[in-house]
């Protein structure tokens, strides 16, 4: 085991050697694992000027795992409980991407009149459209609500859901989140038709929610249909931010080893290292859907590292590593 740790390690500075590394650990091929398996219900580019476009009828695939919701519908009760859900400290740093990043692309309004005349309230997000893909209790739906974003939020529990719009009750600002349990990105994308640009998002969150995915190029094909396309009058089209676990001996010791066997701040079997996604890859996905990478940084809990603070770091993606993508310029359709 520790020579292939050190395998491992060694293989981060060669895309090659990763690759083969990877053949022999996971098994089969990274291009046979990144190939798509549903051909059929999906047209797929043809040039790098066209989109991947879904077919209205016969679609059944999913990249949901019943066991996962299964498994993740168990902690609908204990989601805003910080010290059974790491999500909770490692939130404000993500938050904190998703903003920075979409200002520095001139995306933002950055502030709004307070109707009640008390002065300004700081809402980034104000006229935005977002949508959280596997949302789980409402963390990330509850902050971008607060920040002014028109928030849809999926998830394929029932459960989770449920409890999530309960919480989002306690707020005047978090109560208009749309919930919708039960639902796939998948299914969603359905619901939109090729030309519907308004009924798109502005911004598509899928965060720590690629490696529980039983089919990660479905996921994101999903998500892709859904960002709000570039237009010839100058609109950039959505963004969409993608965080995870990068495939790593650390992040193995850390989420796997540390975390859920010997901290047990996680349930046993809640990660999967083989479904682990790094930078590198998550690129190479995204570009086949005509996304661009604009950003990607680390994060990285903080000394002492038992108080679970989190910070962005842009040159530590070993473990969890968020990223954003929006479409090309050159890609957009007339």
């Amino acid at each position: 085991m520790k020579s292939l740790y050190a395998t491992l390690v060694n293989a981060r500075k060669s895309p090659v050697q990763c690759h083969r590394v990877f053949s022999v650990v996971v098994g089969g091929s990274l291009g046979e694992r990144l190939r798509p398996k549903w051909r059929s219900n999906v047209l797929e580019k043809t040039a790098p000027s066209q989109y991947i476009e879904y077919s209205t009828t016969g679609y059944d695939k999913s990249s949901v795992s019943n066991e996962e919701v299964s498994k993740f519908s168990d902690m609908a009760s204990t989601w805003w409980d910080s010290a059974k859900n790491p999500l909770i400290g490692m939130n404000p740093v993500r938050v904190s991407f998703i903003v920075d990043t979409l200002r520095s692309q001139g995306r933002l309004r950055e502030f709004s009149e307070d109707l009640s005349g008390a002065g300004v309230v700081h809402s980034p997000l104000e006229g935005l459209r977002a949508l959280d893909v596997g949302c789980g209790g409402g963390l990330l739906s509850e902050s971008l609500a607060r920040l002014g974003a028109d928030v849809t939020a999926i998830d394929p529990s029932e459960d989770v859901a449920a409890a999530a719009r309960e919480h989002s009750r306690h707020d005047f600002r978090t109560r208009g989140i749309n919930y919708r349990g039960g639902v796939s990105v998948e299914s969603l994308a359905l619901e939109v038709t090729d030309e519907d640009n308004e009924h798109r998002f502005d911004v598509v969150c899928m965060l720590e929610v690629i490696e529980h995915a039983t089919d990660q190029r479905s996921l994101l094909e999903g998500a892709s249909w859904l960002l709000k396309r570039p237009t010839p009058d100058g609109g950039q089209g959505g963004m969409l931010f993608l965080s995870t676990v990068n495939r790593t001996a650390k992040s193995y010791a850390v989420t796997i080893v540390g975390a859920e066997h010997i901290l047990r701040m996680l349930p046993v079997g809640t990660h999967t290292w083989e479904k682990y996604v790094s930078p590198n890859e998550a690129d190479i996905m995204v570009s086949e859907l005509g996304l661009a990478t604009v950003d990607v940084s680390g994060m990285v809990v903080k000394p002492p590292f038992l108080d679970m603070r989190w910070k962005l770091d842009r040159d530590d993606t070993d473990i969890n590593w968020i990223g954003a993508y929006s479409f090309e310029r050159s890609s957009s359709k007339s």
